[in-house]
């Protein structure tokens, strides 16, 4: 969470494409939402004792996936905050998921096993909570550092 609160700043300034956002407006974090699926998503240090942050698939734009190597037009990322921004000059709030990036281990080989073999980045952004498409399963590979496989065969 604290990586979170580290870049929120930052990353909604970018998100909002370097507006300035009145004193008067209000930002609420939230512990989970349900998203579209009806699936939870959860950003917690403290869910039954233990820290939850839920990773999650993102259906990128078509004019996004030039930019990025994606699983069939699939990014996969970690929730690390969840917000509702109300902007004082705005009527509609932002709902926005602040993300840590998954990326490709390996671009020549970035799938072992039939999964995407992935690592976590130190790329942070806002996203709009209706992007995620579902949670997803993402097993460390235990035997290194940095390594994760997407499971794509438990749900």
């Amino acid at each position: 969470m604290r990586s979170g609160f580290d870049n929120f700043l930052e990353c909604l300034n970018l998100y909002m494409d370097h507006e300035s956002i009145a004193n008067e407006s209000q930002v609420t974090i939230y512990r989970s939402v349900i998203i579209e699926n009806g699936a939870i998503m959860r950003t917690t240090n403290s869910y039954y004792g233990r820290p939850w942050y839920s990773n999650v698939s993102v259906r990128m734009n078509s004019d996004e996936l030039f930019d990025y190597a994606s699983d069939q037009g699939i990014c996969y990322g970690q929730v690390l905050l969840i917000a509702k921004i109300e902007l004082k000059n705005q009527n509609i709030p932002l709902n926005l998921a602040l993300i840590q990036w998954y990326d490709f281990k390996f671009q020549n080989q970035p799938h072992l096993y039939g999964c995407p073999l992935l690592e976590i980045t130190e790329i942070y952004n806002f996203i709009d909570i209706e992007a995620i498409q579902d949670i997803v399963h993402i097993v460390p590979r235990f035997d290194k550092t940095n390594e994760y496989f997407v499971n794509k065969y438990i749900f």
